[in-house]
């Protein structure tokens, strides 16, 4: 199995509202819970080799964003997941760090051709558009942590994120 380090950044503007990409790559899917359609995920990325986590959270924004990140950023969340690759199997070991910019103006242009083969959107998301939304995200309770988040502020450790099938499927009953 390769495992493969990832950071996240929860950026939030000046108004609490979270940047979240809409992603569509059927062939990057969790094998416990197949889901192939479209979701929302936050920007983030592969740690290069010799990169500290927040640095590479901090660097994913300005290449995929050009969104410079106001301040220090800080680890609050983080998660291990099996994923299927394009075909290989993929330890995921993410870490999320929060951090504020003051713009909300978006530049993808620094979207690879990988990138952007599979991206098809991005907006800013108040936590409770999150939570009430019957679209998909990543991780899949991100409405109900953003909202805890936001109203409690950062936790002194980083907080495990589950990824669980049974949750999403109570939580979001259609």
């Amino acid at each position: 199995m390769i495992e493969r380090p990832s950071a996240r950044l929860i950026l939030l503007d000046p108004d609490d509202r979270l940047f979240l990409f809409n992603v569509h790559d059927p062939g990057v899917f969790d094998p416990a819970d197949p889901h192939l359609d479209p979701f929302w995920v936050m920007i983030g990325g592969f740690v290069d080799p010799g990169e500290e986590f927040a640095d590479a959270a901090v660097r994913e924004a300005r290449e995929e964003t050009a969104i410079v990140v106001d301040g220090p950023v800080r680890w609050v969340w983080k998660r291990e997941r099996h994923m299927s690759w394009r075909g290989k199997d993929v330890l995921h070991k993410e870490r999320f760090f929060l951090g504020r910019t003051r713009r909300t103006e978006i530049d993808t242009s620094g979207l690879d051709a990988r990138e952007r083969s599979w991206t098809l959107g991005h907006r800013w998301w108040r936590a409770e558009e999150i939570a009430a939304s019957k679209e998909r995200f990543e991780p899949l309770d991100l409405g109900v942590q953003l909202q805890a988040l936001l109203k409690d502020g950062a936790p002194a450790e980083p907080i495990t994120v589950r990824h669980s099938c049974r949750t999403y499927a109570h939580s979001h009953a259609r």
